[in-house]
This record gives structure tokens, sequence and C-alpha cells, in this order.
């Protein structure tokens, strides 16, 4: 972990020359946040502040105004008895929460998509379809996340509803958080049922691709919770 964090720290310090308008804090936090969500810092790491500001190269002051965010945006905590901070385990609760709402939403979306969709955007997911192939061919778990990002922000900007939109925005980095751990074991499921969708989005039929996709967020949030539960059952950390 930590020597990703250290490489984090190079790159901290060009993003200060390109994002010059964000305090050293907000850069600090997209770090920190982006290696918790895409599993670098795995739950239930203790982020010590001395630490992380060694490794990024900065002073205590941003790493802990960003941990303080952090801790805002329910990726970290405070536990009683134990001094700093420590990144957040979500309970099997949150995520079938988190997963309900995605598949109420975005089953919406394919609805509204299959009715709106233009051959431009259906082009651009058939292409999405061959990388994805590629990517669980190599088992590349970051592809597959931003594959599987792209592909369903294509449908979502298909739907062409901002109300929608916004709020599958706020679940996003929450959705990529929870999917990371078992990105690479769904990888082949997941790309079927994503061409189902394109299938069903490429005929316009809203009905079969709503039901496509309700399905396909249903059985992820699935997966997830099998993998919560053998890591449970090892007597691991939740």
């Amino acid at each position: 972990m930590w020597d990703v964090l250290e490489s984090k720290g190079d790159e901290l310090r060009t993003l200060g020359l390109l994002k010059a308008a964000q305090t050293l804090g907000e850069r600090v936090y997209e770090v920190l946040e982006e290696s918790i969500v895409d599993g670098v810092i795995a739950p239930g790491s203790h982020l010590r502040e001395d630490e992380v500001a060694k490794q990024l190269g900065v002073s205590r002051n941003p790493v802990r105004e960003a941990i303080q965010r952090l801790v805002h945006d329910g990726f970290v905590e405070h536990r009683p008895g134990k001094k700093g901070a420590f990144v957040h385990a979500p309970s099997d609760k949150e995520v079938q929460e988190v997963f309900h709402a995605r598949a109420l939403l975005e089953s919406d979306c394919a609805r509204l998509a299959a009715k709106n969709i233009s051959d431009v955007d259906l082009a651009r997911l058939q292409e999405l379809l061959g990388h994805g192939d590629a990517a669980i061919a190599a088992q590349d778990a970051q592809h597959l996340l931003q594959l599987n990002d792209r592909f369903h922000n294509i449908v979502v900007e298909a739907a062409d509803n901002s109300v929608i939109a916004r709020m599958l925005g706020v679940l996003q980095r929450r959705i990529r958080w929870y999917f990371y751990q078992v990105v690479v074991t769904r990888a082949a499921g997941s790309w079927d049922q994503h061409r189902q969708i394109y299938e069903a989005l490429r005929d316009h039929d809203g009905d079969r691709a709503a039901v496509c996709m309700m399905a396909h967020v249903m059985q992820t949030a699935a997966t997830i919770r099998d993998h919560q539960d053998t890591v449970d059952g090892a007597g691991l950390p939740n």
C-alpha cells in the first residue's frame, strides 16, 4: 500500500501544476479516495496522518483535512478507543441498499434509453463489448472497472433524464468501491449481461432492456454478498 501511495505522491506534485485552483487538501482527498475506491487501500487499513503525509510528500495539515472529509463521506471512520482513522468496511446492508437503489434507477434508464439511443451510442456500446472481452481474458481489474463505468454511463446519458443522472452520480463512486472486490470473478457473467442489454437497446425494446438491467445489477449485488459471506466465514474482517 505504501509503495503505491509513494508513487501517488509523485502524481500529486504533478497534479499541483495542473489543478492550481484546488487546495492541497482537496488533491490529497482525491488521491486517498481513489486509492480506497480502487482497492489499493483495503477496508480496515489504518490511516496514520504522519505516514500518509510522508508517503505523499506533504505536511500533515492537508492529510488531516482530507481524512476529515473522507470520514464525512463515509469512506473512513474513527474507532472508539483507537487513535487515528481506519478505512470503513462496508456492511452487507449498505451494499444491498445502494444496489437496490441503483437497480431501480438504472432499469428505468435502460427503458428510456431504448427509446432515445442513437446509432453512435449503440456503436460505442458495441465497441465496449469487444474491449470487455479482451479485459476479461487479461483479468485486468482496473480496465474492467473503467469499461464497466463507461458502459453504464452511456446508457444513463442515452436515457436523457438529468434528475436520474444526478442521483446515480451520487452513488457512482460507492458502487465502484463495492464492485472492485469481485470485478474479475464477476466479469464473464457481467459482460454477457451487458451484451443482452445492448441487444435490447439495439432492438429499441424498453421493457426487455429494463428487465435485463435489473437482473444485471441485482446479480452483481448477490455476487458481492456471496463474496462478503466467504470473507466473513474465513474469519477475516468485514
